[in-house]
């Protein structure tokens, strides 16, 4: 499943910025930016345009990519897997006699040396 959603998320990344790269800037030279402003705002047509298609399909899959990405959030977060009580105390470490960090079942995490060395960066 996770293989299929990051399959689309792609997909869906590649065409926004083929979308996106395929539109033209807002500034066409001089005379795009004297008669730009008013052909946008009184353009009977501006939305049958290939800019104005382009402009609705960025929309669109911009939406997508968006809600792609948090379906995508959302199911890695349920895939984590959550710790018991029983690991939580696992997972704390105590010294022992020698000055070595173990962890619950005894194996050793840092030896005495490199607490040393650890401590006397940190004094640092």
């Amino acid at each position: 499943m996770q293989t299929a959603l990051t399959i689309i998320h792609v997909i869906i990344c590649i065409i926004l910025i083929g979308v996106v790269l395929m539109q033209h800037g807002k500034q066409q030279g001089l005379s795009g930016a004297i008669a730009g402003g008013a052909e946008t705002f009184f353009g009977k047509n501006k939305g049958r345009t290939i800019d104005g298609v382009l402009g609705k399909v960025t929309t669109v899959i911009a939406s997508l990519f968006v809600i792609s990405a948090v379906v995508f959030a959302a199911y890695s977060a349920s895939q984590l897997p959550e710790k018991t009580e029983t690991e939580a105390q696992q997972a704390q470490a105590n010294m022992d006699e020698q000055g070595n960090v173990v962890d619950a079942e005894g194996n050793i995490l840092m030896t005495a040396e490199d607490v040393a060395a650890a401590q006397t960066e940190t004094a640092e």
